[in-house]
């Protein structure tokens, strides 16, 4: 649970969800995952007529998500993450870092954390649903391993640091693992480490609990589902907050300011002098008349 617990990049999930069913709105793709991740296993969901169990949209999201990590084929898009994986490593361990040799590490572990994270987000999703091909199954455990073991390299092999002069112990150890990146270019993501090899690199995870059978995938859904869904309250209470009014705060003008202001508005609301004869002639209109119209005074 700790490596995903941030939800840093759960919009790839809601992402699927509006692909997977296009002509509903943002929002309602928003709950339509939200409910098919919480819901009981009778949960049916219609649009356009159409009816979908949990099974189906549960299916239907993991192949999305599966494609969204996916460029051309899972074959392909291994080898361009090693390719870069060799490059990162090469130009963060060649004697200075620049600002670009860091941004490049940045951007390339953002990258592969998304497609972990949605790549394990689908694998869980079919686990909930006793998803029977267990060749595909093995297929993205397999992929999601690879993801771990490049991302950790990058991490342990890298500076997080960015203007600073790598030393020269650091190069000799970036040489071999440039070589090795380089050639596991051509060899497909099916390929194995020893367990010598794994531990001396520092990326085991051919053992991770969370790949496990015996690990409670729905349970993992349903767990990072409500985190997300804290997250999103908070965020809009903190939004509420910030747009609410401004407490009121009485005037502070000076006395001559608020005798000036006083002065104009008489000026508005008095603009014609005080009229004697014109009050007369007013007060006069209000004596009462006789039936010919004739004052009774």
């Amino acid at each position: 649970m700790g490596r995903y617990e941030k939800c840093t990049y759960f919009d790839v999930l809601y992402e699927a969800t509006e692909k997977c069913f296009p002509y509903v709105s943002e929002q309602n793709a928003r709950t339509i995952f939200r409910e098919v991740i919480l819901a009981p296993d009778d949960y049916m969901v219609e649009f356009n007529t159409e009816s979908y169990n949990k099974a189906q949209i549960m299916e239907m999201l993991a192949t999305q998500l599966t494609r969204s990590c996916v460029e051309e084929s899972p074959q392909q898009t291994h080898r361009e993450i090693v390719e870069q994986a060799a490059e990162i490593i090469k130009h963060m361990n060649d004697g200075y870092i620049t600002d670009e040799d860091y941004a490049e590490r940045q951007d390339f572990l953002k990258t592969t954390e998304r497609y972990e994270f949605a790549l394990f987000t689908a694998y869980c999703l079919l686990k909930s649903v006793n998803f029977d091909n267990q060749t595909r199954l093995n297929e993205m455990t397999l992929n999601i391993v690879r993801l771990r073991e490049i991302h950790d390299l990058i991490v342990t092999y890298t500076r997080d640091e960015q203007g600073v002069t790598t030393d020269r112990d650091e190069f000799e150890r970036a040489k071999p693992l440039y070589k090795m990146l380089k050639s596991l270019q051509n060899l497909g993501y099916d390929y194995h480490f020893s367990p010598k090899e794994r531990a001396s690199l520092g990326i085991d995870h051919e053992d991770d609990e969370d790949l496990s059978d015996h690990f409670n995938h729905e349970n993992w859904l349903k767990r990072i589902m409500l985190l997300r869904l804290r997250q999103e309250t908070a965020e809009t209470s903190e939004n509420t907050e910030t747009s609410a009014p401004a407490e009121y705060e009485p005037s502070r003008r000076s006395p001559e300011e608020v005798s000036e202001q006083i002065a104009r508005l008489r000026g508005t609301y008095n603009k014609r002098g005080f009229d004697k004869n014109r009050f007369l002639v007013l007060e006069n209109s209000k004596a009462p008349l006789n039936g010919n119209g004739e004052d009774v005074n």
